[in-house]
């Protein structure tokens, strides 16, 4: 072997692909330590918790969040690749993904997860009520005032800026329980995404062997508390709550459920008019900093393509 070819073997180690022959099918146990001690690196050294991992109260392990699932296909050249069948029940929709990994430089096939998404999960198949005013019907403008007894249709919210009694049966008998979802079909292409996510995750925790540092879907079980935003100082204090805004409540803390929705929405935006919509609803849930830079360049990214679809292929070619 010459000088040249064994420092060009020393400057290019053998990547940490999980593809490798051996003559009995097993990997050396060097390569599967090398293997958990770069998934531990990549936590600590490029994850963020709470963008790409989120650490649940009373859980043992974070959950692998799809920005993490990616982090770890870029590091092991792992080639995720997705089928779906869709299932029907009226309106609604079930989407059941596959997602396959393939190692990207010798195209061997390493193995597969599964996931699924429904309209008829609670957060899209419902929608919780609200009051209409009975001269405009905006649903968003109608307040009960604190100083009278009465209700008013706010001219500052774009209401037609009518009062009413508070008595008044038209607003009474009106249901603020939730209600069905009446726009199902706005769900759809979101839970197609959801459906890849939770299909992705899986496939990455099973080939990676990574279930020991992670978990995946906690957060969407009956119940389980939501993962805090990391602190900003480190000490384990919660960050302190955004200003309450005159006459408000304090904005609610977002989870990592909140997250993922929110970017699977902008990542499924078909006009800036939606984009701009999604922003405004930013607005009304505290994200970590983090967060609301993933959100940014997201939007920024899809802005691009909306802008261009025909060139925006071709420069991500």
């Amino acid at each position: 072997m010459s000088e040249s070819t064994a420092l060009a073997k020393a400057d290019n180690p053998a990547p940490l692909a999980l593809a490798e022959a051996s003559l009995d099918g097993a990997i050396s146990m060097e390569r599967l330590i090398a293997r958990l001690e770069t998934i531990k690196k990549v936590q600590a050294a490029v994850m963020t918790d709470g963008v790409h991992y989120g650490t649940i109260p009373g859980t043992p392990k974070p959950t692998l969040l799809k920005p993490g699932a990616e982090i770890l296909c870029m590091v092991f050249q792992f080639d995720p690749q997705f089928e779906l069948s869709e299932h029907w029940s009226g309106l609604h929709l079930e989407i059941v993904a596959k997602c396959t990994l393939y190692h990207a430089p010798s195209g061997s096939r390493l193995g597969s997860g599964i996931g699924s998404c429904s309209t008829m999960e609670s957060k899209y198949a419902y929608r919780k009520g609200s009051r209409a005013c009975p001269a405009c019907g905006s649903t968003t403008a109608l307040l009960k005032s604190k100083r009278d007894p009465e209700w008013f249709c706010w001219a500052k919210k774009d209401g037609c800026g009518e009062t009413f009694p508070l008595d008044d049966e038209r607003i009474t008998s009106q249901t603020v329980d939730r209600v069905a979802n009446p726009d199902l079909p706005d769900q759809y292409n979101t839970v197609r995404k959801m459906a890849c996510k939770r299909a992705h995750v899986a496939a990455v925790l099973f080939v990676g062997c990574a279930s020991e540092l992670f978990t995946q879907d906690v957060e969407d079980l009956p119940g389980a508390e939501q993962p805090a935003p990391k602190p900003a100082n480190g000490n384990g204090a919660k960050p302190a709550a955004k200003p309450a805004p005159k006459g408000g409540a304090a904005l609610p803390l977002a989870t990592i459920e909140d997250f993922e929705e929110q970017l699977a929405k902008i990542s499924a935006a078909e006009s800036t008019d939606e984009l701009a919509d999604l922003a405004k609803a930013v607005r009304g849930i505290q994200f970590s900093r983090e967060q609301i830079k993933v959100l940014s360049e997201a939007d920024k990214e899809q802005r691009a393509y909306l802008a261009d679809p025909d060139s925006y292929d071709r420069a991500a070619q």
